[in-house]
């Protein structure tokens, strides 16, 4: 037997052992998505809920473990969920402040939990260890940047994980306790796309140009926008979320990384997360390069990509450009996440263009009436996730507009260009009462 081998051996432990070194006062960070430790967070939650433990912080991105349990104010002494991404499975708890929030630029995430909040454990899934002691942390590239400056790693391993390429590597040697924990990845469908979907694709495909390198974010729209890609040639790939369109790109040979000038032949990503199709080709697949994200999302590392597009949602929008991504008024909705860091990448890209794709209108949830997205002011207590002078283009069903270099009043009449007929009225009104607008000439046109 190996000496490594017989060093996995000598850490290898049940889930509720391993998280017995985890004590009152602790930060803790859990990876998320795909990757994460379901066995040893049940533990950690059960743990909290019998008051073994007091004022623990655990921050994690996107948590999919059974973690409801213990969001009830009755634990909240014990236990708080720093949650840096939420998901429509934790929403309500956020809102309800079960959870909290840390505001953050995403290439910027590890080097504050470390540095600022102090964060020194970790809690990760990996797929099984290697001849050579090494254990690949699959479909989340996490904490590896700051691995040196933690004092505990507690390690599940579990042999349905992929194996991703790039520097995404913990070595036996460097890990405090190791669970196993065999169990299918999580895998999350495609959203489908809707006819909005296509018509928002179809006002931006004609500014990607073929040799173009694309980051893709999340939702029926850039869904819709893969599929128009399909027709393209020689795409190349570093974005933030490896999801199914890239991996259908690739397959219909409209995506081949062959026209990168960084990083060339590699499709670059921080995490993945989608279907089990998409799990399976991104086992082993030598194209494809996961790292941490203080390089993957860093703006110079994307800027040195030529001909970057980066294509992002928003929440909100108002008439000068400022996007709401991340929150409806002071409510806590999602993050800032990679869009900013995205946006002026693709500002810093020789021949990149950044879009904000977004339906003109949304059905209020608690109302149930039709609101347009893009409105005179955000509501009071928005967070600006996006600044105006950041924004480039915006789309919708109803076009495309460019507000880079325009003034307030240009601004304001591409984007009521762009919004739903029914509010345009509404919009053209708050501009004159702003003094956008004062003579007639400056709203021609926007019927």
């Amino acid at each position: 037997m190996s000496k490594w081998k017989d060093l996995y051996r000598l850490k290898l432990t049940t889930p509720e052992e391993a998280v017995r070194g985890i004590k009152s006062g602790d930060k803790v960070f859990c990876s998320g998505a795909s990757s994460t430790p379901v066995a040893l967070l049940e533990a950690l939650v059960k743990r909290a809920m019998a008051g073994e433990i007091e004022n623990v912080q655990m921050g994690s991105f996107i948590i999919l473990a059974p973690i409801f349990d213990v969001l009830k104010p009755e634990y909240q002494k014990n236990i708080l969920i720093d949650n840096y991404y939420t998901s429509p499975l934790d929403r309500s708890a956020m809102a309800s402040g079960l959870m909290t929030h840390t505001p953050y630029h995403f290439h910027q995430v590890t080097r504050l939990a470390v540095e600022e909040v102090g964060y020194r454990k970790l809690m990760v899934q990996t797929g099984p260890m290697d001849k050579n002691g090494y254990l690949n942390l699959g479909l989340f590239a996490n904490y590896l940047d700051v691995v040196d400056r933690l004092e505990e790693i507690y390690v599940e391993v579990n042999e349905k994980q992929p194996v991703v390429h790039g520097p995404n590597w913990l070595h036996i040697s460097q890990v405090t306790k190791v669970v196993e924990n065999h169990h299918p990845v999580f895998a999350l469908p495609p959203e489908p796309v809707s006819d909005v979907d296509r018509a928002i694709a179809e006002n931006i495909v004609d500014l990607i140009e073929d040799g173009a390198t694309v980051q893709l974010g999340i939702g029926g729209t850039t869904n819709a926008i893969g599929e128009l890609l399909l027709e393209k040639k020689h795409l190349g790939c570093h974005t933030e979320m490896m999801g199914d369109a890239y991996m259908k790109l690739f397959q219909a040979g409209a995506l081949d990384n062959t026209h990168k000038n960084f990083h060339r032949y590699q499709m670059l990503c921080y995490f993945g997360l989608g279907s089990q199709e998409l799990y399976e080709w991104m086992d082993d697949n030598p194209m494809i390069y996961l790292s941490p994200i203080s390089y993957n999302n860093d703006p110079y590392v994307i800027g040195k990509n030529d001909n970057l597009i980066s294509i992002n949602t928003t929440l909100e929008i108002d008439i000068t450009g400022q996007c709401a991504s991340e929150s409806f008024g002071p409510i806590q909705y999602t993050a800032t996440g990679g869009q900013v860091d995205f946006t002026r990448g693709a500002w810093l890209s020789r021949g990149g263009k950044s879009f904000i794709v977004t339906p003109s209108t949304v059905v209020d949830k608690e109302t149930g009436e039709t609101v347009s997205k893009i409105v005179p002011q955000l509501r009071p207590g928005a967070v600006v996730t996006l600044t105006r002078t950041d924004v480039m283009y915006v789309a919708t069903e109803y076009g495309c507009v460019n507000l880079k270099g325009k003034n307030l009043r240009e601004r304001a009449r591409a984007l009521i260009s762009v919004a739903h007929p029914d509010f345009r009225g509404e919009l053209r009104r708050y501009a004159r009462e702003v003094k956008y607008f004062i003579l007639p000439e400056h709203e021609a046109g926007l019927d």
